[in-house]
């Protein structure tokens, strides 16, 4: 995984080639030949068969550690999480130099956020060997989850320490850097982990997430240009270079990459959207609709689609269509701010101002800092003549930003028009102090 929001998570040892000695007798079947099976079952990802298997060898064999421990590794693949920590307490009481066993029990238990026991066994592992990279690459992770990120990356050192060209110590040191804020740390990282190991894809396209991050949109496509050649069906990639694509304004290419990305997986909500967004900047609102109704069809759920549809409806002049796909997207998200502003503007469209102040006052509890909403509410107020509304909403505007000339013009026409020309004189002298021309001509205008 390479999205900034999620860290690189440890690795389950699945030993299939290491089978262990003999255990043969007269009175039981090869049981040896019983494990091996069902250790290629497990290779296989037939795990309801594998289960079956190392539950004879059990039965036939209960102090047999490595049953045990395959049998944990198969209850984990099955989503039996309780019943694999179960078979890996049992593979090290059978055999408690098992380090592979505290490893995946101590992974199961940090995922089931028992820090306490994880740590205690990934310490264990680290007192069976000290030089085992992985159980260090864990630790730093079970830190991460803590957001302990000092000691993460005291581990994930450790690790790079012992194996220069361990990559996911350098990725999950890189997330760690940048949980701090140390994004120019992470780029490091990562550019050293690149420079040891050339062909290692998620180092790129990390790479590129950091370079984001910090604004660099140039050097982000560039790195998720190498890691797609060298991994051309990565559709994430695709989307993410996308994405980055149409807020540089390149909507061509952004385009070009969703309908790659569509011929590699057509089933992909997300692709749909990303082309429609990057279409409706080019104004080819039908091609939004068509690609946004796609998006809908897999995931009935897509806000942002039925948004971006409505969009595309409004400007199409469907001010109907626009305002169902913007009510569904409250339906599903009574808190979508972006519905409700949107619907403003088809209800205000249709002449329907009432509800168009209605829909900007829900937007503005979802959102009660958005500026813009408080605005264009204040216009509407006043143009329905609701004048001390109006003003409290300009004034709102005007102690979040004070330079804000526009408001306080507008505010001062309205003192004007309710006879308070002295107030009105007042918000037209602030704002030509800060540079207004417009306020300076109303100020001559009507003050003395």
């Amino acid at each position: 995984m390479f999205f900034k929001n999620k860290f690189v998570k440890k690795k389950f040892y699945l030993l299939i080639f290491s089978i262990i000695s003999s255990f043969v007798s007269s009175a039981q079947p090869n049981v040896d030949e019983l494990l091996k099976t069902s250790v290629s079952y497990l290779g296989k990802k037939q795990y309801s068969q594998a289960l079956l298997n190392l539950n004879q060898v059990i039965t036939y064999q209960p102090e047999n550690a490595e049953a045990y421990y395959y049998r944990g590794i198969t209850n984990f693949a099955l989503g039996n999480i309780n019943a694999a920590i179960e078979d890996y307490s049992k593979t090290i009481e059978k055999k408690p130099q098992k380090i592979e066993a505290y490893i995946n029990r101590g992974s199961l238990y940090s995922e089931l956020k028992q820090y306490e026991r994880a740590l205690i066994d990934y310490n264990k592992a680290i007192l069976i060997n000290p030089k085992m990279v992985a159980v260090y690459n864990n630790r730093g992770y079970l830190y991460f989850l803590q957001k302990k990120y000092d000691l993460a990356v005291q581990d994930f050192d450790k690790a790079i320490f012992l194996d220069p060209k361990y990559s996911m110590a350098y990725i999950n040191k890189a997330y760690s850097f940048g949980a701090l804020g140390e994004d120019s740390l992470a780029i490091e990282v990562l550019s050293k982990l690149i420079y040891f190991n050339p062909d290692f894809v998620p180092g790129y396209f990390n790479r590129a997430l950091e370079y984001k991050q910090i604004g660099d949109k140039q050097k982000a496509i560039l790195d998720y240009d190498k890691g797609l050649q060298l991994q051309p069906n990565d559709v994430n990639a695709l989307i993410l270079r996308a994405e980055l694509k149409d807020e540089m304004e390149d909507d061509s290419g952004a385009i070009e990459d969703c309908s790659r990305a569509l011929k590699i997986d057509s089933s992909d909500a997300k692709i749909y959207f990303t082309r429609s967004s990057a279409e409706f900047d080019l104004k080819k609102y039908q091609a939004v609709i068509d690609d946004c109704t796609h998006a809908i069809q897999i995931n009935p759920e897509y806000v942002e689609a039925y948004v971006l549809r409505g969009n595309a409806f409004d400007l199409t002049g469907n001010y109907v269509e626009a305002i169902k796909d913007y009510t569904k997207a409250i339906e599903i998200d009574p808190n979508a701010t972006d519905a409700y502003d949107q619907r403003s503007i088809a209800k205000i469209s249709k002449n329907d101002i009432v509800g168009g102040i209605s829909d900007l006052s829900r937007a503005i509890n979802s959102s009660p800092n958005d500026i813009k909403l408080i605005e264009k509410r204040a216009i509407l107020w006043t143009a329905t003549k609701n004048y001390q509304d109006a003003i409290e909403d300009y004034s709102k505007v005007i102690e979040q930003n004070s330079m804000n000339t526009k408001a306080r013009i507008a505010r001062g026409d309205i003192f004007l028009l309710q006879g308070k020309t002295d107030l009105a004189c007042l918000d037209y002298k602030q704002a030509e102090k800060l540079g207004s021309g417009a306020a300076m001509s109303k100020r001559i205008f009507n003050c003395k």
